[in-house]
């Protein structure tokens, strides 16, 4: 490890202090935790106490630090109509038929999101810049927490950001373009640049190009960043110390052969690399390198004696000092985390001179200083992700970086010569995507964990660290088996933990405007899923087409499950073939293996249904088809089928209706069922009775009788249904004939996702947001 300066030591507390006191919110934050002792581990096992004291009134002065920022960091406006004057803060973004962007408001930042009414509208908006001023008129809401366990929270996310509210406008006018500041100019150089890029690159390499001369990565397609993602490579797409050291050691031997002193190259690059930062994008990596290389420089100009350690320490407390709601960004975590252990193993590392072992040992310490961040964040880890970063490293600072480099300033010097540079990069960036994309299409290389709990995550660090130590002091991996071992056992359990988990549970997904309702049983015995939920796609003109349209099945079935640690369904169930209730079948057989689909006699309605039994074989999945009388059954559920019993025109009277007793309840599951349907089932089970009724329809007028209810006598109504839906759902008769017999109401629409966890025949049921328990059984 690197030695450090007695200066350097209290710096080195502080900024642990730091990242712990930007954590008040979340005292036990396990990622918090994990670069703690990082920090601390060092100084700690060395039993350097002594600068307890300073540390503890530097943590003082954070708590007061962020407790200022946390208070400050509240709206001036209300919810409601409003008419404002407004300035672009950043480009905006247009997509489809949608307009999105920052906006400066009374020194207060609002997302701006505008509908265009027409192709012609469109393009006279694409016209607007970074500064441009205009009048907006519409409403005013606050952003959607997360509404599914698990899910990224959009409100957290623009609250870190200084923004608290979504202006969604009815019209935009009056624009004009006042005289820009240097801030907004530098950021037009960027948009400049991107631009150029994308006119000058083929489609295929402009993304990643962007993505590492300027930190935009919007235009990188989304199988490629999945995958990259996946592999545990993505940091090659980000700015980071690579790149900026890249670029300072260039530019220093450039200005030094040209004849600048020393002492003005370092002044200069001080002076350029905030500008950089701006221009680059100021990604949280972006910041911790500019930072230490400016405060590297500084030390060698002024003469003082830092060492490396206090250099990222320094930055550490700057940056969180300057905004401690940095510690949230992933970024951030895995920047600061995987450059500590790196800065603390260096001196180890130096020992080792066959290139080819220290560049597995480098890439050894990184994988395992990010590794619980990955496993916090991601849920899952590639075993491929070791050798591919061995790979791709190399690949990409040696030859991609350069290339990229040499290709834009080739265009601007020498046209034919940038041309031909351009044509290079781009085949080898294909060669490499295509690699990348194969080799991640290789799903027994993925080990999925599900969200790590505290107690796991707490052990897991604390011998990681420890192992770290070990193999530092003894530079053998002989002395830290043990630690090894138990970090492989840590990592064993997590994957097989949902074996020993003595709780099951029962999920409503908000999924908008559709079904969709998960199953687990506890200790692994069975894992189902009823309705994919889907969105009802209408035929639009091709301007309104969005670049990365919203799907349910990608941005919420797939991740929920993965936060649970379910890549396998032991059974999909379709209550029928309507687009809300099985539009996402296809999509989620891509990604998650279901070992038998379940549909009801009577699906084969169209080529929509075909196409999913197809898909379903195609992909060794058994598909069963069921009706009134049958049962399905394994170690813990049992699910009865209700309908259908007779087929008819009507696909919802034709639903699969389940009945099952789970966690001392009776529940009824009901599809899109209506009354029709509903009247054959009283006739054939007179004497039904149900605790939980899953409100057929979505609470339509033509669902849920009043001789349904009177006859199951349900306690609790489940409605899941779209906010703001064009059908009104659920209606106010149904809502009011729900509230005739008393029953407790939970819908999607008002409360996100219900979840009922249950242990033997007990269980509670609750919310999200807000998280709170709503009804005890």
């Amino acid at each position: 490890m690197t030695k450090i300066s007695y200066q350097g030591k209290l710096i080195y507390f502080a900024a642990a202090a730091g990242l712990a006191v930007a954590a008040a919110k979340f005292p036990f934050h396990p990622i918090s935790l994990f670069i703690i002792l990082l920090f601390y581990a060092h100084l700690l096992l060395r039993k350097k106490m002594t600068l307890l004291i300073g540390c503890m009134a530097i943590f003082t002065l954070f708590i007061l630090h962020f407790s200022a920022v946390e208070k400050g960091n509240v709206s001036g406006f209300a919810e409601g109509r409003i008419t404002v004057q407004g300035k672009f803060a950043e480009f905006p973004e247009i997509d489809g038929n949608q307009l999105k962007g920052v906006i400066n408001v009374n020194k207060e930042r609002i997302i701006a999101v505008y509908y265009f009414r027409s192709e012609e509208e469109k393009n006279r908006f694409k016209l607007l810049e970074i500064s441009t001023s205009c009048t907006f008129k519409g409403e005013l809401k606050p952003p959607k927490h997360a509404t599914n366990p698990n899910a990224f929270d959009y409100s957290d996310y623009l609250k870190y950001n200084r923004i608290h509210w979504v202006l969604t406008a009815d019209s935009i006018h009056l624009c004009r373009n006042p005289e820009k500041t240097l801030l907004e100019k530098l950021k037009e150089y960027r948009q400049d640049g991107i631009q150029f890029i994308s006119d000058v690159f083929p489609e295929e390499s402009k993304g990643i190009v962007q993505a590492l001369l300027y930190g935009e990565r919007s235009q990188i397609s989304e199988d490629i960043n999945k995958a990259y993602q996946e592999l545990g490579i993505v940091h090659l797409l980000a700015i980071s110390g690579l790149h900026v050291g890249i670029l300072v050691s260039g530019l220093y031997y450039i200005l030094i052969r040209t004849g600048m002193t020393h002492e003005k190259t370092k002044l200069l690059l001080i002076l350029s690399l905030p500008v950089y930062c701006i221009i680059a994008g100021g990604a949280p990596s972006v910041l911790r390198a500019a930072g230490m290389s400016m405060l590297y420089l500084a030390s060698k100009q002024m003469r003082l004696q830092l060492s490396t350690i206090d250099v990222i320490s320094v930055t550490f407390l700057v940056l969180l000092a300057a905004d401690p709601y940095y510690l949230f960004n992933v970024g951030f975590q895995l920047s600061f985390s995987v450059s500590i252990a790196l800065i603390l193993s260096a001196k180890t590392l130096s020992k080792i001179t066959i290139r080819f072992y220290q560049l597995l040992a480098v890439s050894s310490v990184a994988l395992f200083a990010s590794l619980p961040i990955i496993l916090y964040s991601f849920y899952q880890i590639s075993l491929l992700s070791l050798p591919m970063n061995i790979l791709f490293v190399p690949f990409y600072s040696v030859v991609i970086l350069p290339l990229s480099l040499a290709s834009v300033f080739g265009m601007h010097i020498f046209s034919p010569l940038g041309s031909f540079l351009i044509a290079v990069t781009d085949f080898l960036l294909k060669i490499s995507n295509n690699i990348v994309l194969f080799i991640n299409s290789l799903p027994s290389f993925m080990l999925l964990f599900g969200k790590p709990s505290f107690p796991f995550l707490f052990l897991f660090i604390v011998f990681l660290c420890l192992a770290f130590i070990v193999y530092e002091k003894s530079n053998r991996l002989k002395e830290m088996r043990l630690f090894v071992l138990f970090i492989v056992l840590l990592l064993f359990y997590q994957h097989e933990s949902e074996y020993f988990v003595r709780t099951g549970e029962i999920v409503m997904l908000d999924v908008g405007q559709g079904d969709s309702i998960y199953l687990s049983a506890p200790h692994n015995q069975g894992t189902y899923l009823i309705d994919t939920g889907g969105i009802l796609s209408f035929n639009q003109e091709k301007w309104k087409e969005k670049s990365n349209p919203y799907s349910i099945s990608e941005d919420t079935l797939i991740p929920f499950l993965k936060s649970k640690g379910k890549r396998t369904l032991d059974k999909l169930i379709l209550t029928h073939g309507d687009a809300d209730h099985a539009g996402e079948v296809t999509k989620l057989l891509d990604e998650i293996r279901v070992i038998e689909l379940i549909v009801p006699l009577g699906f084969l309605r169209g080529e929509f249904e075909q196409k999913i039994i197809d898909k379903a074989k195609s992909t060794g999945t058994e598909v069963s088809v069921l009706k009134s009388g049958d049962a399905v059954s394994d170690s813990f559920f049992k699910l009865n089928i209700l309908s259908p019993i007779n087929l008819s025109e009507s696909e919802n009277n034709d639903s699969l209706v389940i009945f099952a007793k789970i966690g001392g309840l009776k529940w009824l599951f009901t599809g899109d069922l209506e009354h029709e349907g509903e009247k054959r089932i009283l006739e054939k089970y007179k004497g039904l009775k149900t605790d939980v009724l899953k409100i057929g329809h979505h609470g339509s007028k033509g669902s849920t009788s009043d001789l349904f209810l009177k006859q199951l006598q349900p306690r609790i109504a489940l409605i899941s249904a779209g906010e703001n839906n064009r059908y009104n759902h659920p209606h106010n008769e149904v809502i009011g004939l729900l509230q005739k017999y008393g029953m407790e109401i939970l819908q999607t629409k008002d409360h996100g996702s219900i979840t009922f966890k249950f242990n033997g025949d007990s269980g509670t049921f609750s919310v999200q947001p807000p998280y709170d328990s709503v009804s005890d059984k």
